[in-house]
Order: C-alpha cells, then sequence, then structure tokens
C-alpha cells in the first residue's frame, strides 16, 4: 500500500451526522430567536456550528452566538446524535484496514470530544483509531482543521508522503494542501470541493487509492 496513515473525516465522510445535527441545530434556533430556522443547513455541515449559525443569519452578538451553541450541545450529545447513521461500506473498510498492521487509521473531525466519543461508541469503531482528534482533545484548542491536522502529523511523526486525508468538504481539502498531504474527496458527503487526488463515489473505492 502507498499510505501508511490514514486520516478520515467524520461527519459526512464515516458517519450521516446530518439528521441529527439538523435536529438539534434547529432546536437551538427556535429557543434562542422563537422561530424556525429559514434555511437548510445540511449543506453547510463541516465547520464549528457557531460558524453554521453565522452564516446562516450574519448573528454578530458573541453573548447569543454562545447560547446557541449551549442549546445546540445540551441536545445534541443527549439526542441528537443519535439520529446518525454509519455509511455503508465504512465498518467493512475499517475492518480491513485494522488487520494490515503497516496501517494505521486515525480520527481527525471538527466535532466536539464528548458527541465524537458517543458517536464511534454507538457504532461500536473507536476501536479501529489510532488516535481520535478533536478541537478540543487536547490541552491546546484548535479552532480549524488545518492546525489540528498539523498537529498530529508532528505529534506522531507521520511522514506527509505516507499519508492520506479523506474528507467531504473543502475544508478537508485545504486541511490536506497546507499541510503537503494528499486528499481523496468523498462526493457522497455535505460539502463541495475541486481540489483533490482523488475523487470517492462510495467509500468502498478507498481500497482502490490506498
Amino acid at each position: 500500500m502507498k499510505y501508511r496513515n490514514i486520516l478520515f473525516d467524520l461527519d459526512g465522510t464515516l458517519i450521516d451526522s446530518a439528521p441529527g445535527i439538523e435536529e438539534s441545530f434547529f432546536y437551538a434556533y427556535k429557543q434562542i430567536y422563537k422561530i424556525d430556522c429559514p434555511k437548510n443547513i445540511r449543506k453547510l455541515i463541516g465547520p464549528p456550528i457557531d460558524q453554521v449559525l453565522v452564516f446562516i443569519n450574519g448573528e454578530k452578538n458573541s453573548s447569543i452566538i454562545n447560547k446557541f451553541v449551549e442549546e445546540f450541545k445540551y441536545h445534541y450529545d443527549n439526542a441528537g446524535y443519535k439520529n446518525s447513521l454509519l455509511f455503508d461500506g465504512v465498518l467493512n473498510i475499517l475492518e480491513i484496514l485494522s488487520l494490515n498492521k503497516n496501517v494505521k487509521t486515525f480520527l481527525v473531525t471538527n466535532k466536539r470530544y464528548k458527541p465524537t466519543k458517543l458517536l464511534l461508541k454507538y457504532f461500536l469503531i473507536e476501536k479501529y483509531f489510532c488516535e481520535i482528534c478533536c478541537p478540543d482533545s487536547l490541552v491546546v484548542k484548535f479552532t480549524n482543521k488545518t492546525d489540528l491536522v498539523g498537529n498530529l502529523l508532528i505529534r506522531q511523526g507521520l511522514r506527509q508522503n505516507e499519508t492520506i486525508l479523506i474528507g467531504d468538504t473543502n475544508h478537508d481539502s485545504i486541511a490536506a494542501s497546507l499541510n503537503e498531504l494528499d486528499f481523496a474527496f468523498v462526493d457522497y458527503g455535505y460539502g463541495f470541493c475541486d481540489n483533490y487526488q482523488y475523487l470517492l463515489t462510495d467509500i468502498n473505492r478507498l481500497m482502490n487509492v490506498l
């Protein structure tokens, strides 16, 4: 295999978390603004939820944004995350990779550590990852995936030419590019991308890339 280190995004790549995120987002929106959210957020899923809110309505009040985030967290961590689905083929791919002693798999996500752990345990896939990297999983807090990936490469001593990032958004593509990694774009996720080395219409096609 060309790549010894596989970095997976979570939302839109391994799991279809949109139903749960949407439900929790709409719940928080109603709690804060007392009206239904006026827009569909599915194609916006990926960045931190406060950024999604700002994109939706241009909110500038940091106090309101913080309250919204807390309402979202409360609902998502207790109920919303259970509405997620594991994409077809993911479990099989992770199992195949786990059998190769020369390959290490990592999870790198913009999702908070608590719901990430809840999801991995819910789907029984936590055991497949050497490390789970979230914005708040380390002493240093990260605000973007580029820095999160860069930090992982340094700490784990991963060679760039042996490492590939798999994701579904332009944020993932940028993180790969700025860290000089190859990028495989899964087009069944939530985002868009026009800069990638590989296009995956199905996660099962990943084995043809590696």
